[in-house]
């Protein structure tokens, strides 16, 4: 299979301060590619960049080999999802109406959503097995239910890419691998190219498969999580000396050598 999102030289910066440094890799279909790198490293604005959301300086993002350079917002929503980080919004929108908004990039400006995107919308939150919270009001669920809804409103969406900023981020350990496991299963089932930014190194071992690792807005390491997940790479990254474990028949997993020794 060939790329079906490739990102070329892309470089970024607010005002005199430059934040993205010649980014380019690629991702292919049914992959889930890992954002891996210490805070302020640029994953956030990456993402952004990719999704058209901030206008990049110099290089360019290809969808099955077309330019999105000079779409409209609305023909990148259609070819893209974004599932943010935790949000809080200022109406008390029910989870169904969230999920509902996910197609108003296929709407006319006068459009209302139809029956069936209601009931359609039903469906993606039922998939996910939070169908009961369709009537509850967003701002009012559990940060586990919160993303729950959103990765829902990604499925009503109905792209062939998905953005995910931090999707564990704020959620405690069983709803970590419940969000993630979610998202393999997404990727895998519906032929989706994934690219998610993660803390976490242990998470990307564990569900990605293939990395970008970037440090101080540059690409520090990219390829296949067999290549790039090894312990200079993380101790690079992180500034610390780390251990890898590799148990037979398990994920590979990081632990810090001796606490947090600084190098």
């Amino acid at each position: 299979m060939g790329a079906l999102l490739s990102v070329e030289g892309l470089c970024f910066g607010y005002r005199k301060k430059q934040v993205l440094h010649e980014i380019s890799f690629r991702v292919e279909k049914g992959a889930i590619c890992g954002l891996l790198g210490p805070n302020a490293s640029g994953k956030s604005t990456l993402l952004k960049c990719i999704n058209g959301v901030l206008s990049t300086h110099r290089g360019e993002i290809r969808v099955a080999g077309k330019s999105i350079g000079g779409m409209s917002r609305q023909e990148v929503a259609r070819l893209m999802a974004v599932v943010p980080q935790q949000m809080t919004l200022a109406f008390g929108f029910t989870a169904l109406q969230m999920v509902v908004m996910g197609k108003a990039a296929m709407l006319g400006r006068l459009s209302l959503p139809s029956g069936k995107d209601r009931s359609d919308a039903q469906g993606a939150l039922d998939e996910l097995g939070v169908g009961a919270l369709a009537n509850r009001t967003f701002n009012e669920l559990s940060g586990g239910e919160r993303q729950l809804v959103l990765l829902a409103r990604a499925i009503f969406q109905d792209t062939s890419i998905l953005l995910l900023d931090e999707p564990t981020s704020h959620l405690d350990f069983r709803n970590q691998f419940m969000i993630m496991d979610l998202v393999r299963e997404m990727t895998r089932t519906k032929g989706l190219t994934t690219l998610v930014s993660l803390h976490d190194p242990n998470l990307a071992a564990r569900y990605c498969d293939q990395l970008v690792v970037l440090k101080e807005g540059r690409l520090h390491r990219e390829g296949p999580l067999d290549k790039v997940f090894e312990r200079e790479t993380i101790s690079e990254l992180y500034g610390m000396e780390v251990v890898l474990h590799r148990p037979k028949g398990g994920p590979v997993a990081v632990f810090p050598l001796h606490g947090t020794t600084v190098l």
